[in-house]
Order: structure tokens, then C-alpha cells, then sequence
């Protein structure tokens, strides 16, 4: 939405001028100015604004105008109370602490090789790893940095055929409302002559086995690579008794690669909380006690992240007391 027209600076009129006082419209000024930055910055027309800072619609129009009648001093305080809470709010989340960015452990890097053959040779894959391992973080850093490439995450509402096709339809921004058509038209999507082209399904372990097969189509038909990611409970409906033995055999004869063992898990580990700028012997073995149990890199992080903003608070480094009561905070059990 183009809002700049809208955010200009008015000329006051002379009665609000007269009303006031210099002091308090010299004031007026600078707030007006701030609140014009801030709104072009995010977008925000002044209907948003009035929303924000809890100043009704007609006083907000009247004051941003040059034209309030009222007692001007009581809304340059509403909005001056604004901007400080908007300005110091923008402050604490610039020091919050980031997760480091992709690191590329030896799981990260076998998924990756995972994801680049599928893409490569329009393959049929899978990466069924226990949960927290990095697939997710891994496959992520594919799509942000190869051509063609698309993740759609279904769950438990989206597993059957139809389900999934809406959120590949999302995903890949096709719209096509006819259900007789979308199928042809996500393939179109996916299809490209000369270059590889790559759909990821995240939580693939929600999917159905006609929703499988489906993809399974998009593969054979369309010649895209097409890599289920999830946990070990993926694929299973096909790999056991589940779906008719038609459709077993189709779709376990046209896998390429089935990625199902994490190389160095206890590496991996080591390699993100050494991201993280860990370095203090008791910090370094409580952490890496969190890697034995399930969710390993994704509890490695989010303990961090929440001892670090505990650390933060109290103007302190992090330490062993922190992550000891961030993990205590998040109630996940005891640590051998």
C-alpha cells in the first residue's frame, strides 16, 4: 500500500496556532515528523496509526492536520508515549539474541546432497531423521539459495490429496480454483525443460499414502524432483500394510535415496553451540547433554536462546545457571 501521499506535512491552521503556544506546537512538530517517519518506514496510513497509538480516528485526523481544537498538550503526550514505547521496543528486539545462521553440520550437509540429487536428476526422495536433527533448517537453506525450488509443510488438517494440493497451490502461488485442473496446473508449475526444479515437503509424516502416490505423479509426469522430509514415521503407511500393494510397489520402486541415519549427531551438536559463541567447560557439557535426547539441535537452540535473553536481562553473561533454569523453564524433564 503507497501511503507516502497521505503524509505530508500540513501547514497548521492559524487558529491552532494561536491556541496553543509555541512550546507546545514546536512540539507538535517534532512528534508529527517522527510519527511520518515511522509510518512511511512501515507502511502505516493514519487509520493504523490512530489504531496504535489508542487515539480515536477523528482526534488523530484533527491533530496530524494542524487543526485540534482540544487540549493539545494531553494528545502530544499520547503520541510522544508512542514513539518512546515503539522506539524502545525496536531497541530490546535488536538485542535479542539471533540463532546463528545455517551451519553446516555433517546431517546438514547430507541432507543438503539429498535435496541437490533430487533436483538434479528429477529424483524421488526421502529424509526420514529424528526430530531436531536440522533437516528442516537444512532443506530451508536449500530453497534460499537454489533456483526452482519450493517447501510446502502440510500437517495433520492438510494429509489427504486435496489438502495437500491446496498448500503446494499456496506455496507455489498457482490459482487455480477448478479441483479437475489443479493438479495440471501445480504440474505446469513444477515442470521446467533444462533446468531442474525441486518441491520439499516438510512433515511428510502426516501425509496419507494416496497423497504420497500423488507426488509420486508429479515425479513420473512432470519430471521435477519431489523429497519428502520428516520423521522416522514417514513413507510408513507404504512401507508396511497400509494402501493397496499396487501402490506400494509404485512408490518404493521410484525412491532414489532414502536418508535415515544421522552421521554424527554428537558433531553436529558441538558444531552449533560452538555457533553460538559457547566456550565455558560446564556450559559446553550441559549442552551437549541435551543432545542425547530427542529434538537435540532444536533444544540446543531454543535453550540458548532463552538463557540468552535471561543473561541479557540481567546485564550478565550467559552461564550454566542460565541455561540450567532455561531448560528448567521449559519443562523438559531431567538430564541424565
Amino acid at each position: 500500500m503507497n501511503t507516502i501521499p497521505e503524509w505530508k506535512f500540513p501547514a497548521p491552521a492559524q487558529d491552532f496556532v494561536s491556541k496553543h503556544g509555541p512550546a507546545e506546537i514546536e512540539r507538535w512538530r517534532k512528534l508529527l515528523s517522527r510519527v511520518i517517519d515511522v509510518a512511511r518506514e512501515h507502511g502505516w496510513n493514519k487509520a493504523e496509526v490512530s489504531r496504535r497509538t489508542g487515539v480515536k480516528d477523528g482526534t488523530f485526523s484533527q491533530w496530524s492536520n494542524g487543526n485540534y481544537p482540544g487540549v493539545l498538550a494531553n494528545v502530544n503526550d499520547d503520541v510522544n508515549n508512542w514513539l518512546d514505547a515503539l522506539e524502545e521496543s525496536a531497541g530490546i528486539a535488536a538485542s535479542l539474541p539471533v540463532s546463528p545462521k545455517f551451519i553446516r553440520t555433517a546431517t546438514g550437509a547430507e541432507v543438503y546432497n539429498v535435496l541437490l540429487q533430487s533436483q538434479l536428476t528429477a529424483g524421488f526422495t526421502m529424509v526420514v531423521l529424528p526430530s531436531g536433527a536440522g533437516k528442516t533448517t537444512a532443506a530451508r537453506h536449500f530453497v534460499d539459495t537454489r533456483p526452482h525450488c519450493w517447501i510446502a509443510t502440510v500437517s495433520p488438517h492438510t494429509k489427504t490429496v486435496h489438502g495437500m494440493l491446496v498448500e503446494l497451490a499456496m506455496e507455489l502461488d498457482v490459482h487455480e480454483h477448478n479441483p479437475a485442473r489443479l493438479v495440471r496446473a501445480i504440474g505446469r508449475k513444477l515442470q521446467r525443460i533444462g533446468e531442474g526444479s525441486l518441491l520439499i515437503v516438510d512433515e511428510a509424516q502426516n501425509l496419507v499414502p494416496e497423497a504420497i502416490n500423488q507426488l509420486r505423479h508429479f515425479v513420473d509426469i512432470y519430471k521435477c524432483g519431489v523429497t519428502l522430509i520428516g520423521n522416522e514415521d514417514t513413507g510408513t503407511a507404504f512401507l508396511k500394510d497400509r494402501g493397496s500393494i499396487a501402490s506400494r510397489a509404485q512408490v518404493l520402486t521410484r525412491f532414489d535415496l532414502r536418508l535415515a541415519t544421522e552421521r554424527d549427531p554428537a558433531g553436529d551438536a558441538r558444531m552449533l553451540i560452538d555457533a553460538w559463541g559457547i566456550e565455558d567447560a560446564d556450559c559446553v557439557r550441559f549442552l551437549s547433554g541435551i543432545a542425547s535426547k530427542p529434538g537435540a539441535l532444536r533444544n540446543i537452540d531454543r535453550t540458548v536462546r532463552a538463557a540468552a535473553v535471561s543473561a541479557l536481562g540481567a546485564g550478565e553473561d550467559i552461564s550454566l545457571k542460565h541455561l540450567t533454569a532455561a531448560w528448567r523453564n521449559r519443562d523438559m524433564g531431567e538430564l541424565a
